[in-house]
């Protein structure tokens, strides 16, 4: 188990890479899911960020439809 992905719930958390911060392993397939109330908001705040051109991907999907970056 390399630590990328799992769930979320409450009112904060932190979503980290593994290995933070040196580099993750090639083709690491990180999936995590943030859990919500109904009518309740979630913000995501990226206080570091980094994408790899041509290889990284970040997804955020919802009930508004996802969106890609």
């Amino acid at each position: 188990d390399d630590g990328c992905g799992g769930t979320l719930r409450g009112q904060s958390g932190v979503i980290t890479t593994p290995n933070y911060p040196a580099e993750y392993n090639n083709n690491a397939d990180c999936t995590w899911t943030v859990l919500a109330e109904p009518g309740d908001t979630i913000a995501l705040v990226f206080s570091d960020f980094q994408l790899e051109d041509d290889y990284d991907l970040l997804e955020v999907s919802g009930t508004d439809g996802p969106s890609q970056w």
